[in-house]
């Protein structure tokens, strides 16, 4: 053999042994996914499931799977959570309009500021570096749509104002607001010599309001039920209601939404539940149903692969699938559902 056939085939071997290497370190490596710290993009009460809240459902899909997916072993565990006392929101009034010349704290600083053309509260929020929850904790009686020349309280800091009642004491504003009497009485120079009173504008750092207007409350009664099922914000293709069937060209009621995703990416629980179906199930291809109780359901159309299994309990944030392009589809992506009481309902105004 000639110097440079050897040469080749060293170099060859090299390659093939190096390919080797890498084949067999990808196949024996763990995947991290196997649960999304990330999924609790609102903060639930209580992450707990008894068998008294989750009920045992039937699929409610028609015609039954004629292909049944193969058993797939989850990694589905359920801890015991200590349930806290869920916060109670409390719709505001035109009395509820805070009173800036009695704020007792000298930790905040207030900006009166007008709505300008092209301003919203998101970017608001954004350029004094707070969030829309501290905009409303400092407005209780802001509406849930921002009018040209409209009048706000912008907070140097996250948190809240809040104006005295009668029958306040600290310990009972600390656990309303889940914080401390100290934190209180620091960012307020409260003291026994100088006690809060009736009347007085309290500045309550890092907590979240409790007092806003009906449509305020009505939003954030929903939201924070359900997650997103990745691990990250995504965006929707196509969202809830009707919409131009891709496949017919006519219209068609949409009853989920479709979310943005690479084939394989992991899918999430968005909430904690139990399995009550995986399989084959006509245009959605592979599914999950997944129940939460009080007649909650979410579906998880389109998957690749599916980890759960019927029967499994899961947390939120449990890896369960992979998404794909089974069923009727024209690209991977996952069509997610939220059903009450087998209503489809928008899951945008949950998650």
């Amino acid at each position: 053999m000639s110097f440079p056939n050897r040469r080749s085939l060293v170099l060859l071997v090299i390659a093939l042994t190096a390919f080797a290497i890498f084949a067999v370190t990808r196949r024996s490596a763990t995947p991290p996914e196997t649960a999304s710290p990330n999924i609790l993009i609102t903060p639930t009460e209580s992450e707990a499931i008894s068998a008294t809240v989750v009920p045992t459902l039937a699929p409610t899909l028609s015609p039954t799977p004629t292909q049944p997916m193969p058993a797939h072993k989850a990694v589905i565990t359920v801890s015991p959570t200590v349930a806290l006392s869920p916060q109670v929101f409390t719709e505001s009034s035109a009395a509820d309009v805070i009173d800036l010349k009695k704020l007792r704290s000298t930790d905040v600083t207030i900006e009166v500021h007008k709505v300008d053309f092209g301003e919203n509260y998101w970017t608001l929020a954004k350029d004094a570096n707070i969030d829309v929850l501290t905009l409303i904790g400092a407005n209780p009686t802001m509406p849930f749509k921002a009018a040209y020349h409209m009048t706000l309280n912008i907070l140097s800091h996250k948190g809240i104002l809040y104006t005295v009642h009668a029958d306040d004491t600290l310990s009972k504003l600390a656990e309303r607001y889940r914080t401390t009497e100290k934190v209180i009485q620091d960012a307020n120079n409260i003291h026994w010599w100088h006690p809060m009173h009736t009347g007085d504008v309290l500045y309550i750092p890092g907590v979240r309001p409790l007092l806003m207007v009906k449509e305020w409350k009505d939003y954030f009664s929903k939201r924070g039920m359900f997650g997103v099922p990745f691990s990250k914000w995504a965006s929707w293709t196509s969202g809830f209601g009707l919409r131009v069937d891709p496949f017919t060209g006519k219209k068609k009621e949409h009853t989920g939404v479709d979310l943005r995703a690479k084939y394989g990416d992991p899918v999430y629980a968005s909430a904690p539940g139990k399995v009550i179906f995986t399989g084959v199930a006509g245009g959605y291809g592979n599914l999950i149903q997944i129940a939460h109780g009080h007649g909650y359901v979410t579906y998880y159309g389109h998957l690749s692969k599916i980890y759960a299994h019927a029967g499994a309990r899961v947390k939120r944030g449990t890896l369960i699938g992979r998404v794909g392009a089974t069923g009727h589809v024209t690209g991977p992506h996952l069509h997610f559902e939220i059903r009450l009481n087998g209503k489809p309902l928008d899951p945008l105004q949950f998650i």
